[in-house]
């Protein structure tokens, strides 16, 4: 998957004639964000969910993933797994194709304090959610808020995920790291990517994909 194509039409599609207001973040935040993925998802012809899409089966153990499922062939009843009367799946399910989660950690403004340690430990207890994935693609939203030093390559959550990486013993080579950072300081939105080997060691070498300024005006609630 072509993780610079995948920020830049989520960034493109979050920026797009809107503004932020990056005093907090609160669940619409979250959702516009999940939207988009799942939107990203659909155009890719995978098979979406999010833990706040209302179907049945919106709810999984990340907060966005995208499937792949067999198509459904004309004429067949909806069911899955061969059993008659089983609505879900609708059919067959084949792989997880990518997996995503979005953690806004704790606002404050003072490097040292607990809620600045609060604002990593969060997030970075989410990005274990991720590397657990079995999808070759995985996808992290995160903020620095106003925290200085936190964001950017040399930040404390680029160079924590690194660490956290180097430390994982269940990779899987060629599974590739899309991280989505919303700097406030800078008010800048920055894609990064990393990939694990196929062979060799693993250095985890992070790289800037792209980046979009914030906008002067964004509602969440219109999304």
């Amino acid at each position: 998957m072509d993780l610079k194509l995948l920020f830049d039409e989520f960034a493109a599609s979050m920026v797009r004639e809107r503004s932020i207001d990056t005093s907090e973040r609160l669940s619409d935040w979250s959702a516009a964000v999940k939207t988009r993925l799942v939107r990203l998802g659909k155009r890719r012809n995978y098979a979406p969910f999010a833990t706040d899409d209302r179907r049945k089966s919106a709810a999984y153990l990340w907060d966005v993933a995208w499937c792949e499922e067999d198509a459904r062939k004309r004429g067949a009843p909806p069911t899955g797994a061969s059993i008659p009367g089983l609505q879900f799946p609708a059919v067959p399910y084949r792989r997880l194709a990518l997996t995503a989660e979005v953690e806004w950690g704790r606002q404050g403004q003072r490097a040292g304090t607990q809620v600045f340690r609060q604002n990593l430990e969060e997030v970075f207890r989410d990005f274990y959610k991720v590397m657990d994935a079995r999808s070759q693609t995985k996808v992290m939203v995160y903020t620095g808020w106003m925290f200085p030093g936190q964001a950017g390559l040399d930040g404390a959550f680029l160079q924590g995920f690194r660490q956290i990486l180097l430390d994982y013993q269940a990779h899987t080579p060629g599974d590739q790291y899309l991280f989505i950072e919303f700097d406030d300081v800078a008010r800048m939105l920055r894609g990064y990517c990393t990939e694990v080997p196929r062979r060799g060691p693993r250095p985890f070498r992070v790289r800037l994909l792209g980046e979009s300024a914030y906008p002067r005006k964004w509602d969440p609630k219109q999304l």
